[in-house]
């Protein structure tokens, strides 16, 4: 039953993200699971206009506390933090700040302007079935920036009838709009000791478990 409703959900997003993403900055995924610590590709797929790409950054969405780049040795990535009005126990300690920006930079060997790059990386996603999360980002090359920064107009939410034709006209409205994904609500956590039995062995009913 959720499958067909993530299904129905993958389709009108591609839909709307057909035609326009592959000129510009996308992710991998259309949805995610509220919840979830989820592995994401942001793919470059060019440089600023006929310049090569010597970095990215983007911004972790408001909500996002839990971010992270994979390792790759063929960029330097820093991270730029934001100070938590009160600590939160994260992995099983405080912090106090969290990532606010991640950027690669440096690279081994620029990346040619027609050229394409997936950069990973993983975040945990916000309580926040239905909503639409949209990560700002901003191609760097050597004289210029490619920023795919811009919002909706109005927010975006997966619960409206209208959501396919309006994500669809935000996606068309500028050349440079924000990668954005779906956030969906789970079945089951993540972590399988978080678990009831029920919902561990998939039996009918897990979901009306997991609301009580």
């Amino acid at each position: 039953m959720l499958k067909s409703t993530l299904f129905a959900t993958a389709a009108a997003v591609g839909l709307a993200l057909a035609a326009p993403a592959s000129a510009h900055n996308a992710l991998d995924l259309k949805e995610a699971y509220a919840g979830y610590s989820t592995p994401l590709t942001l793919n470059v797929n060019h440089g600023c206009h006929a310049s090569p790409v010597v970095g990215l950054r983007i911004k972790v969405p408001e909500g996002i506390v839990d971010a992270k780049a994979a390792f790759d040795p063929n960029w330097t990535v820093e991270y730029k933090m934001r100070k938590l009005d009160k600590p939160i126990m994260m992995h099983g300690r405080p912090v106090s700040e969290v990532p606010d920006e991640i950027s690669w930079s440096n690279p081994v060997k620029q990346l040619p302007a027609d050229g394409w790059y997936p950069f990973k990386f993983r975040m945990t996603m916000p309580e926040t079935p239905n909503k639409v999360l949209h990560v700002k980002a901003i191609t760097v090359c050597p004289d210029a920036t490619d920023a795919y920064i811009d919002m909706p107009k109005e927010e975006l939410r997966v619960d409206d009838p209208d959501f396919a034709k309006k994500a669809w006209a935000f996606m068309t409205a500028t050349p440079t709009p924000a990668p954005f994904l779906v956030i969906r609500e789970p079945v089951k956590k993540q972590s399988p000791w978080e678990w009831t039995p029920e919902q561990a062995r998939g039996e009918t009913g897990a979901q009306e478990a997991m609301a009580k």
